[in-house]
């Protein structure tokens, strides 16, 4: 199994990609995050709530779910 820091390095990449498409606006949709980095549901929340923690990543409540961007 790949290490944290392997898994935080891909999700980056992943929602810089996005944010350069569309500015932070949309955000990457939490599905999409899933099939990259490959974890259980409680690991992959617990990872996230880390790196929203440590201010890496935010959430952002649209009309019809919830999606991850990089901070403003």
């Amino acid at each position: 199994m790949e290490n944290m820091e392997e898994i935080e390095a891909k999700i980056l990449i992943k929602l810089r990609e996005d944010y350069k498409n569309c500015g932070g606006a949309n955000g990457s949709d939490i599905n999409e995050i899933d099939e990259i980095i490959k974890l259980s549901i409680s690991d992959r929340n617990e990872l996230l709530a880390k790196m929203v923690k440590e201010k890496k990543i935010t959430f952002i409540n649209t009309l019809n779910a919830r999606r991850i961007t990089l901070p403003k």
